[in-house]
């Protein structure tokens, strides 16, 4: 779960602290007495890689659209949505960061331990950061192990005879748990993202996913819903895809090739739409009945409904031009009342459950946990215009159809 921090500059002063203090300090009060100069010399490298590598993870940025003379060609427009915050067209895979204030290609997610987005250019910064300090970390927690043990194996000498002081004694019992527990957790977030990556997604990719699967089953979704586009089948062509070639992960300042744009899609993949899919209470159709009546009749029964004469009785079949939702034909037409994987809360409406700023994942996190902007995510239909074009120069939603994103193009 990725937890945005109050405070951003806690974000470089923690781990800047914990580098230096299980680095350097387990260098001085510990090691440096217990080492050859040999594995002393290989320790004190490793803490280089991680202070380098997470130097290029902070200061690299992720990559922006190019704006604002970004024109996109015919096939990657039908691709292409629309970012209300920039007021500018935006890629797909892209999303806007409301910390950064700027969209961001092929976010990943706003690392808030290195106070920067993860996205297309600095991808594999942040994979090399992670793998060096998990590296370090592992090796330096196998030496605190061998530690501990030779001070088991002297625990019935004393203190002066086994040379050991309490300084020493107190720094392995304090960095040990402490090592682990940040072994723990970049190892985890190590091993999700080449997850990802084997998968050629994102981390919020597979939030989407997870929620569009959720919509699919829970009957909001037709069963036909284009499955995910950039997932080549093969781990190793997905990793080509998201990191570059094997040889460039070895340059430390290498970056993945592209533009953050155009990506590598699977045959069956649709490109007429982007992808995710639109909410079935974004999507508008229309509801017609054939046999229109006379006005008479129309008039009639509005009076009656009206005066309530005619409630529980079914319409008659008059011509109606209904803008509705995918969401609404379903649950007129089998009485779905929406629900979820697990069910609303108390009073919430299947709408709002479902909606990309209040749906979790089933591991508590929220589209803003990875620091998209919320708002941006939500389209309102009563915020559109009966063609669904947003009045005035911006736009009320950051999905918005293809066809109001060429006429941008065209007027600008």
């Amino acid at each position: 779960m990725v937890k945005q921090l109050k405070w951003r500059f806690l974000g470089i002063l923690v781990p800047s602290l914990l580098i230096a203090g299980l680095g350097h300090g387990g260098d001085w009060l510990i090691l440096r007495h217990r080492l050859s100069e040999s594995e002393l010399r290989w320790h004190r490298i490793r803490i280089f890689l991680i202070w380098f590598t997470y130097a290029l993870a902070v200061l690299r940025p992720a990559g922006s659209p190019p704006r604002p003379d970004f024109r996109p060609d015919e096939a990657l427009a039908k691709l292409c949505t629309f970012c209300k915050k920039c007021n500018a067209i935006k890629p797909p895979r892209t999303h806007h960061c409301k910390i950064c204030k700027t969209c961001v290609l092929k976010m990943d997610h706003h690392c808030p331990w290195t106070n920067n987005c993860v996205g297309h250019r600095n991808l594999l910064y942040f994979v090399r950061f992670l793998t060096s300090a998990v590296w370090g970390l592992t090796t330096f927690f196998f030496t605190l192990c061998g530690r501990i043990m030779d001070l088991w194996e002297s625990r019935h000498r004393p203190m002066l005879d086994s040379m050991i002081t309490k300084t020493e004694l107190t720094a392995t019992l304090i960095m040990t748990p402490v090592t682990l527990l940040v072994w723990f957790s970049l190892a985890i977030l190590l091993i999700r993202t080449l997850w990802n990556l084997c998968l050629n997604t994102t981390l919020i990719e597979s939030w989407e996913k997870e929620r569009v699967e959720g919509q699919i089953r829970r009957g909001r979704l037709p069963q036909n819903t284009g499955d995910f586009p950039y997932d080549l089948g093969s781990p190793i062509d997905n990793l080509r895809a998201g990191l570059g070639p094997f040889l460039s992960w070895f340059n430390p300042f290498s970056e993945p090739d592209g533009d953050g744009m155009h990506f590598e899609m699977i045959e069956e993949a649709d490109l007429d739409k982007p992808w995710p899919p639109a909410d079935p209470d974004e999507t508008p159709i229309y509801r017609h009945n054939e046999r229109p009546l006379p006005p008479s009749f129309t008039e009639q029964r509005r009076r009656q409904t009206h005066s309530g004469q005619a409630a529980g009785q079914p319409f008659f079949n008059e011509r109606v031009q209904d803008e509705q939702t995918y969401g609404d034909r379903i649950r007129r037409s089998d009485g779905y009342d929406g629900g979820s994987d697990s069910e609303p809360d108390e009073g919430a409406s299947a709408e709002e459950y479902w909606r990309k700023d209040k749906w979790q994942s089933w591991d508590g996190d929220r589209l803003e946990d990875f620091g998209v902007d919320a708002e941006a995510e939500v389209y309102s239909m009563e915020e559109a215009t009966d063609d669904n074009e947003p009045q005035g120069n911006t736009f009320d939603s950051e999905d918005v159809p293809l066809g109001i994103v060429k006429r941008k193009l065209v007027s600008s």
